[in-house]
């Protein structure tokens, strides 16, 4: 109890005294900081008295504790002033770094983000699974255009690296047949003026499509072999490395056949597909690796799907009609949420525990404790 008395003198000690006593500096460490030590130690100094500092959080404990060995109150409302007190500093100290002046209303977010003439061009195109490349900007540094269409441009620190291969190696010298594999639809050009405001759209009318069948196979050995093919790459050829030869060893293609896609979303796509024979169908979607969460069905059933032309899916379709779909289902991602599910719901249950347990307690204690005579 006497310990209890002296922690909270120190408290309030500190709280009502704190900037007198103590320097906040540090002589051998805070060396390198001479410059600007002045502001430092006000830093520090603001760290410890803020209204919502440890001092003044470690002061209003220790006075709820004072209170329980005065007032003889049960520890479970002890418990409960200190959980109270405990929400109570969070709310202001959190809004002290995330407040309502960070967020965004999806209004106020649109706003930034007005559509040129050439964008409204673009989008009154009736099938909106297309690509367009940007020509009028700096393609590759800019993500702008991305608000409106699926671009072949666009900016990410973490792009894909065989994406990064295909740009610099492929499209940075002007392979129109390597965006027109990638379903480039649309062309974006600065106008005659160059002003911002003038861009025109260029149609392409020999872009792939969403998905096609080839009728051959080239079979290279190594990743350079497989990109440098596509120098002179066409829509009825496929360019298939070594890995993947066992996959297509007992396929003839003949290019005969029809796939259409039905439906589109970032991960979930579906095409139909009608062939009178076995044949091998490609899409205009990256291909990202085996166990990476995408999983392909035809009919229902599942299938194995290939990498063909350095970054685009393949897939053997066997003859006859067919619905192919295309769903992402990281199961990694999936077995995380329920482990955290469980145990986030083992926390709670344990916290309930310990409250439910803590009020027998002290009930127990209240029933026992003798009854002084008047």
């Amino acid at each position: 109890m006497d310990g209890d008395r002296h922690h909270c003198r120190i408290f309030v000690w500190c709280w009502r005294f704190g900037p007198f006593p103590f320097s906040f500096s540090n002589p051998v460490n805070d060396e390198k900081y001479k410059d600007f030590l002045e502001p430092l130690m006000d830093l520090r100094r603001d760290m410890i008295l803020h209204p919502h500092g440890n001092v003044h959080f470690g002061a209003g404990s220790c006075g709820l504790r004072l209170v329980v060995l005065k007032a003889k109150i049960s520890a479970t409302l002890l418990i409960t002033f200190i959980t109270l007190l405990v929400v109570l500093d969070l709310f202001p100290t959190n809004r002290n770094y995330l407040s309502d002046r960070d967020f965004v209303s999806k209004r106020g977010y649109q706003q930034n983000f007005t559509p040129r003439p050439v964008d409204e061009q673009i989008l009154s195109d009736k099938d909106p699974n297309f690509r367009v490349y940007d020509a009028s900007i700096n393609t590759f540094n800019q993500a702008s255009t991305s608000y409106f269409h699926k671009t072949i441009g666009g900016y990410s620190a973490v792009k894909l690296q065989r994406m990064q291969d295909l740009i610099e190696r492929q499209i940075a010298k002007g392979n129109q047949r390597v965006l027109d594999m990638l379903n480039t639809k649309y062309f974006m050009m600065p106008g005659s003026s160059g002003q911002e405001g003038q861009e025109v759209a260029q149609r392409n009318p020999k872009t792939y499509g969403n998905a096609w069948i080839v009728d051959t196979l080239v079979i290279v050995n190594t990743p350079d072999e497989e990109i440098a093919a596509l120098d002179s790459i066409e829509k009825r050829k496929a360019i298939v490395h070594n890995e993947f030869k066992n996959y297509v060893a007992d396929l003839k293609p003949t290019g005969e056949g029809e796939i259409n896609l039905t439906n589109y979303e970032p991960n979930a796509l579906s095409y139909s597909a009608t062939v009178p024979a076995d044949q091998l169908a490609v899409f205009s979607e990256v291909w990202y690796g085996p166990n990476k969460g995408w999983y392909v069905t035809i009919d229902g059933k599942e299938v194995e799907h290939i990498r063909v032309n350095y970054l685009l899916r393949a897939l053997k379709i066997p003859a006859g009609s067919h619905e192919i779909k295309f769903d992402f289902k990281p199961e990694k991602y999936f077995k995380g949420e329920k482990i955290s599910l469980i145990s986030s719901s083992l926390i709670l249950l344990l916290l309930l525990f310990v409250f439910v347990v803590t009020i027998l307690k002290g009930r127990k204690a209240d029933i026992q404790q003798p009854v002084k005579n008047v």
